[in-house]
C-alpha cells in the first residue's frame, strides 16, 4: 500500500511541474486527484477478530454490522474466532459494533471498531469475549500485550441495538 501511495504522489509532483498538464485538468479534476491521494495515504488496513473465551464453554452468536455492511449472524464456539478486514476512512468515522448473545444471557453490543478512538491504538484488534465484558489486547510492544476488558452496552429493547436474532 505504501509504495502504491509513493508512487501517486512522485506522479503528481512530477504533474505539478508540467504547468500545460496542470492548465489542461479542470479544479474539479485537481480536487478529486488531490482527494483521493490524501485517502490512499491515510487510510489504513484493519483486522477485527472475535474471539469466544466464555467462561462455561458456551456458545456465542455474534452479528456485526457497520453503517454499510452487515457480517451477518454467527455461532462460535469455544475458542473459536470470526475475523473480518476493512479499511479505514479519511473522516475518521469507521464504525463496526457486535451485538452478542449466550445461552441464558443477556443481548449486549459494543463498538469494536470506532475509528476515532482507535485509528492509532488498533490496527490488528483481537477481542477476547467474556460473560463480564469484551476484553482487547492494547498497548502492544514487540514483546507483550497488555489485556484490557471494558463493560458492555446493554440492549434494553431489541429496536435501540437495530439487531435480528434467529435463535
Amino acid at each position: 500500500m505504501f509504495q502504491t501511495s509513493f508512487n501517486i504522489l512522485s506522479l503528481f509532483k512530477r504533474l505539478i511541474g508540467r504547468k500545460k498538464v496542470l492548465v489542461a485538468m479542470s479544479p474539479i479534476v485537481r480536487s478529486i486527484l488531490l482527494v483521493s491521494m490524501l485517502t490512499m495515504v491515510w487510510a489504513k488496513h484493519v483486522n477485527v477478530t472475535i474471539v469466544n473465551k466464555l467462561e462455561g464453554n458456551e456458545d456465542l452468536y455474534i452479528h456485526c454490522k457497520s453503517k454499510d455492511n452487515d457480517l451477518g449472524i454467527h455461532l462460535l464456539q469455544i475458542n473459536q474466532f470470526f475475523r473480518w478486514s476493512f479499511g479505514t476512512s479519511l473522516f475518521l468515522n469507521t464504525l463496526f459494533f457486535c451485538s452478542f448473545r449466550w445461552r441464558n444471557g443477556p443481548l449486549v453490543y459494543y463498538d469494536v471498531y470506532k475509528e476515532v478512538k482507535d485509528f492509532y491504538e488498533c490496527q490488528n484488534c483481537v477481542w477476547d469475549i467474556r460473560k463480564a465484558g469484551p476484553c482487547r489486547y492494547e498497548s502492544c510492544t514487540s514483546n507483550s500485550c497488555r489485556l484490557v476488558c471494558y463493560k458492555w452496552n446493554w440492549c434494553v429493547l431489541l429496536q435501540v441495538c437495530n439487531f435480528q436474532w434467529i435463535i
